[in-house]
């Protein structure tokens, strides 16, 4: 019995590993129960969390510079940056079938663009 189970949870499982979608992540965004919306909050602040910190560790994020994405008020909400990513996606044609980080550091850029401090 206990083989069957592992057999059929091994059928299950896809065959190939899709990517998380701007459109995966906008219908999770959609949702109005309370794990949904944490849920997608979470995943828009780790994504432009990672995103600075990769840019930043290349040496692009020490103020405006060639590379960095978006600059982030030191006040900004979860839901500000929902709301900018998901107006993004709304607003773009084929954005729905962007990688969720690409469209997550597009829509943020758009939103919250790095100015020079001239």
């Amino acid at each position: 019995m206990l083989r069957v189970l592992i057999c059929a949870s091994a059928l299950a499982v896809p065959l190939t590993a899709a990517a998380f979608t701007a459109g995966d992540l906008n219908k999770l965004c959609e949702k109005t129960d309370v794990a949904s919306r944490s849920a997608c909050g979470a995943y828009i602040e780790g994504a432009a969390d990672g995103i600075y910190n990769t840019i930043d560790a290349i040496g692009g994020t020490t103020g405006p510079r060639v590379g960095q994405y978006f600059c982030l008020p030191p006040d900004a909400r979860s839901q500000q940056l929902t709301d900018a990513v998901r107006k993004y996606i709304a607003e773009t044609p084929n954005a729905a079938g962007y990688n969720a980080s690409t469209a997550i550091s597009l829509g943020l850029g758009k939103a919250f663009p790095c100015r020079s401090s001239d």
